[in-house]
């Protein structure tokens, strides 16, 4: 490796400490590498780092070299030891300049960070914050719940050939975008492939933020070096080829070796002396996060804990000695699958629990080939017990209930209700906590009350501790008694898991045992499910009787926890984990009937299933969905099951309920139904509008407006629907909301499509007296600053700063003059074009107002349900709502919108609420809210985007309206990526708190 005897100080070393890994390199005096080290630490630093040292040892035994320290983990080491600390994306940048010079652009993911180096013209170096999203963690993750390692990841994400939206800023989310994608049937090869491409999208658009990704680009850190599938999707997504990406033999080690080029000459080591100081410190000296009270402050009072909690416990009974009737309830929940069969007494014969490992279908089928095989046969060969009723219900409930021709589903919510009452009569109060969903009811003489679910976030659900276990590498059991013992339990906070994870690495940093991090992540669980979901302070306003369930309370650590935050005295089931098939198996007796006989496949047929996935577009209505056809023969039929469509149409379902009014359609057909100026007939030539953000509400204004004054219309393409290639780049925020971003994607559309002038006003408010939201109303000017394609195509953007449109009953007298001006048109044409515009826009919410009138006299003619979809008005944009509306409509309720019912009596937005009553859109939103309250008919479900924190403001708002009414509130946020299958189970879980609403009454 090296010669011996090298003069003092002619080697550097270079350690960086990730959050993941550990790197060591030693360079000669010409910066060549001359020994490299890349290690998994697993969450143990120091012992890691020991290991590394005492390798590389052997080749250098008394060589003196200079040393220094990067990396996530290394500044506090660094500290302890007295070594120079090199920050990461400094040493980065020196490897890059002394190994690959020629580089224009670097960019490097390591375990929980990422960076562009921007290394031509102005030098920039930019570096994601606390969000681990789109790194190498986010990668291990994802892996985990396909029950995968990284490496073999890559090798599935070679065979991808469907790309599938998956959000990539949190984990957390994506977990939530990944597993109905598997629950529906999508091959890992397709799940792998997005993965990677959403990594891609999210290093791009988290840190270019603007700048455009040119010249020679270099790929850095661990997850690029060895994920082949990885480095494939940033060049299509930078559109580079071969000879722009420069990826060095040693781009993992790069901050390693640009640390051991920034040492500072002076301090030197032995390697042996650094070993030796490192066995003289701890990493706990000087920890500053502060410590819990442990978990039980004795044994004794761990024992009481586990008697009391024995006590609520299921009847059972021996499968071996069943006769006659069985009922059979499974559970497909986001992270295993379950099944409970039970006899006519409703006493459980046998129970079922598996982890799904990313194959939904396979480990039901592992799962029926149990039962079968457990189920006793009489002498002649026939079994002792005969399946009367099958019913499935959780996040795989479509699929499976299609693949094994189970009898029946029910939503996840009713069977967890319908389990907690029959093992607690006089239950009041549930919470259940699985995987990635929180379930919080209010029960009231047996009826739903009050319900309240997570939205899409799985913040302090199951998933956050076996993920961190799965990422510390620590088998869930010993994670769970390290949790019970722990006597210092690390206090992580009550936000965000991203954030949660960071201060874990933090923990970890500073030594923290695996029990003091696992006690904390029980504490952390609970805390973020009561002051992030239900959002009370004091347990006694949850109720007399509450039910803890749910395979996250299934561990005791968790379920002390919560004892311990809000000395509730709660009783958990013995079956907690199992709660949900119980409850599908005691409604699969209910459904039985007297003769039933499940159509559940047999042994024979369950071992012979067969599927077969095939593509096509649905070609039955202007969405044209892409589809994944899946076929399940068993060899006596064949069923279909299709995955991505928005309606129920493409499955075959009677077509009755597409009669129901939708108006979120009807109204979009509405707002952009005019038809252009021709081209000789345009007098002052072409102008675009960006049909995104408040075009969805003045688009009838600004087209008359135009069209009156001369000019040919060219609105952007609604069927725009992802951003691609360089637009990514110019997005300067992954934190704006979805409708924000697709500014960029619609501006781009008239820019390749050759409009050369394009109108995009600043506008304070439409009503005077009012406020616009800042982003929507300020969006033309991060489009002017960010899109260099519109100075590069000689594009003229016309963004006036307008500050309201209407005044009274008609336009603002400030309006004329300053379009006039933007223009370069006389005042005068511009004020009758204004006049128009005017009228149009009345005309245009006339018809709106008709179109809600002529609902509601349906509704009272044929007695059906409607749901007041709210939203602002770019929620009518079909890839902003995911096809919301439609898949509502086939529920049997008719859908109404905002400006549909704005005009009608006592409709006048107040003032008096959270809000303030000045901000245009939230307060129509309210106010909708008042209107639905009011209708026992209506039910109220709201949209509303990520990171909107006046949005957050308006849902608490509408909440209390709708606990004052007695009603309950399905908030839905969405953004780039909604999981439908959990907007159904929310819009089902919204339809059973209907059913009983009337009987229960409101929580107090």
């Amino acid at each position: 490796m090296m010669a011996s005897g090298p003069e003092r100080g002619a080697l550097r070393l270079g350690i960086d400490l990730g959050s993941k890994t550990v790197k060591l390199a030693v360079l000669d005096e010409a910066g060549r590498l001359l020994h490299s080290s890349y290690e998994r630490h697993l969450s143990n630093v120091q012992e890691t780092l020991r290991y590394t040292i005492s390798n590389a040892i052997p080749h250098f035994p008394d060589a003196e070299m200079t040393v220094a320290v990067s990396g996530s983990a290394g500044m506090q080491l660094a500290e302890i030891l007295g070594l120079p600390f090199v920050q990461e994306v400094i040493a980065a940048r020196a490897a890059v300049r002394r190994r690959i010079p020629e580089a224009d652009v670097a960019i490097e993911i390591g375990g929980e960070d990422s960076k562009i180096l921007f290394l031509s013209g102005s030098e920039e170096l930019r570096m994601n914050n606390t969000c681990a999203g789109g790194t190498g963690g986010f990668i291990d993750t994802i892996a985990g719940m396909l029950d995968v390692n990284a490496e073999a990841l890559n090798v599935l994400a070679h065979g991808c050939k469907k790309i599938y939206p998956i959000a990539s800023r949190c984990a957390v989310f994506a977990q939530m975008d990944v597993r109905p994608l598997l629950n529906a049937g999508a091959s890992k090869e397709d799940i792998a492939g997005s993965v990677f491409d959403a990594v891609a999208t999210q290093c791009i658009v988290g840190l270019a933020c603007g700048r455009p990704i040119v010249g020679r680009v270099a790929l850095l850190g661990g997850p690029l070096h060895f994920l082949s599938a990885l480095r494939d999707r940033f060049k299509a997504k930078l559109g580079l080829g071969d000879d722009d990406v420069v990826v060095p033999s040693d781009g993992h080690l790069f901050v390693a070796e640009g640390a051991a080029l920034c040492g500072d000459g002076e301090t030197t080591v032995t390697l042996g002396g650094l070993r030796d100081r490192l066995d003289d410190v701890s990493l706990r000296q000087g920890y500053s996060l502060e410590r819990l009270d442990p978990l039980f402050a004795s044994e004794e009072e761990r024992a009481e804990f586990v008697q009391r909690h024995s006590r609520c416990t299921a009847p059972r009974s021996d499968l071996r000695s069943a006769s006659g009737r069985v009922f059979l309830g499974i559970d497909s929940g986001s992270e295993a699958i379950k099944y409970v069969l039970i006899d006519e007494q409703g006493r459980i014969l046998r129970s079922y629990y598996k982890r799904s490992a990313g194959d939904v279908v396979e480990a039901a089928r592992e799962m029926l080939i149990d039962l079968w095989r457990s189920i006793p046969r009489k002498h002649d060969g026939t079994p002792t017990v005969r399946i009367a009723h099958a019913t499935v219900t959780g996040y795989g409930e479509a699929l499976l209930k299609r693949a094994f021709a189970l009898d029946s589903g029910e939503v996840e919510t009713v069977a967890h209700v319908r389990a907690a009452q029959e093992l607690a009569f006089d239950v009041d109060f549930i919470l259940d906590i699985g995987g990635q969903d929180i379930k919080c009811v209010w029960l009231r003489d047996g009826a739903i009350s009050d319900l309240v679910l997570n939205e899409a976030c799985s913040s302090g659900c199951g998933a956050l501790i076996s993920g961190m276990a799965w990422s510390m590498n620590v088998r869930m059991e010993r994670f769970l008694e390290e949790a019970m013992r722990a006597e210092h339990p690390v206090d992580l906070g009550t936000r965000c898991t991203v954030f949660m994870t960071s201060r874990v690495r933090h923990a970890q940093k500073e030594g923290a045992s695996v029990g003091e991090i696992a006690a904390g992540l029980a504490y952390s669980v609970v805390k973020n499910a009561v002051y992030k979901v239900i959002r009370v302070r004091d347990a006694s306003m949850l109720g007399r009787r509450i039910v803890v369930q749910g395979g996250t309370f299934a561990n005791d650590a968790v379920l002390r926890a919560f004892e311990k935050v809000y000395g509730a005295d709660v009783c958990r089931p013995d079956i907690a984990a199992y709660m949900g098939a119980y409850g599908a198996a005691l409604i699969a007796r209910e459904r039985a009937g007297e003769d039933g006989a499940s159509t559940l496949l047999d042994q024979s047929r369950v071992r012979r299933l067969e599927c077969v996935k095939a593509r096509k577009r649905c070609e039955i209505c202007g969405n044209a969905c892409p589809l994944t056809v899946v076929e399940f023969a068993d060899g006596d039929a064949v069923r279909r099951f299709i995955v991505g469509n928005r309606c129920e149409r493409p499955l075959g379902e009677p077509s009755a309920k597409s009669l129901y009014p939708e108006l979120f359609s009807s109204q979009v057909q509405r707002l952009f139904s005019y038809g252009s100026l021709s081209k000789s007939k345009a007098r002052r030539g072409e102008i675009g509008l960006v049909r995104a953000l408040g075009m969805y509400d003045l688009y009838p204004f600004w087209f008359t407006f135009f069209t009156s004054l001369g000019f040919r219309v060219e609105p952007s393409d609604l069927a725009v629907s992802s951003r691609t290639g360089r637009w990514l780049e110019s997005i300067p925020s992954e934190s704006l909301c979805h409708p924000a971003k697709l500014m960029h994607a619609h501006t781009a559309d008239l820019v390749d499509r050759g409009v050369r002038t394009v109108f995009l006003p600043y506008i304070d408010a439409v009503h005077k007296g009012k406020r616009n939201c800042p982003i929507v109303a300020g969006y033309p000017l991060v489009l002017n600053t960010n899109m260099d394609c519109i100075a590069e195509e000689g594009v003229r953007l016309i963004s006036p700063h307008l500050p309201a449109l209407l005044d009274g009953s008609g336009a603002d007298g400030r309006l004329a003059p300053l379009l006039a001006d933007a223009l370069d048109i006389p005042v005068g044409e511009v004020e009758q074009a204004l006049g128009a515009a005017k009228r149009e826009l009345l005309r245009y919410r006339v018809d709106i107002a008709a179109l809600g009138d002529e609902t509601l006299r349906y509704m009272g003619k044929s007695g059906k349900p409607a749901v007041l979809l709210a939203g602002r008005p770019y929620h009518c944009d079909p890839i902003v709502n995911h096809g919301i509306p439609e898949l509502i409509r086939s529920f049997g309720f008719a859908v109404l919108t905002v400006d549909s019912v704005a005009h009608l009596d006592g409709r006048a937005a107040r003032g008096d609420g959270a809000l303030g009553g000045s901000w245009e859109y939230p307060e129509a939103i309210v106010a909708a809210a008042r209107f639905a309250a009011a209708r026992e008919d209506i039910e109220f479900v709201l949209l509303y985007s990520f990171g909107c924190g006046l949005d957050a403001a308006m849902v608490d708002e509408i909440g209390a309206i709708m606990r004052e009414r007695g009603r309950t509130l399905t908030a839905l946020k969405v953004d780039e990526m909604v999981d439908l299958a959990a907007v159904r189970i929310r819009i089902r879980s919204m339809i059973a708190a209907r059913n009983g609403l009337f009987s229960g009454g409101a929580r107090q």
